[in-house]
């Protein structure tokens, strides 16, 4: 790997919640990807967009290809594209 090459490292984090008075406890695993900040102005445009994932795995590469989803977001402003209709 060339030097300045960005690098990152996968956490991976076990959350643990109690409930009924700590009688029982509820685990779960989140794992992270964080991206390096010299990648950032590449993100911004898909920020707070909903994205697809595709991971596939190739002997010892991870390939995660992330697009953006299609949804019926438009649909909730038909108010805005609607003519009005004119009271006579």
């Amino acid at each position: 790997m060339a030097r300045g090459d960005p690098t990152i490292k996968l956490y991976r984090r076990l959350s643990r919640k109690r409930y009924l008075k700590g009688k029982y406890a509820y685990e779960h695993e989140r794992i992270s990807v964080p991206i390096p900040s010299r990648l950032h102005d590449m993100i911004k445009p898909f920020l707070n967009q909903h994205l697809e994932i595709d991971m596939t795995r190739k002997n010892d590469h991870i390939l995660i290809t992330l697009h953006p989803a299609k949804t019926f977001r438009h649909a909730e402003n038909t108010s805005e594209k609607l003519p009005q209709k004119s009271s006579s």
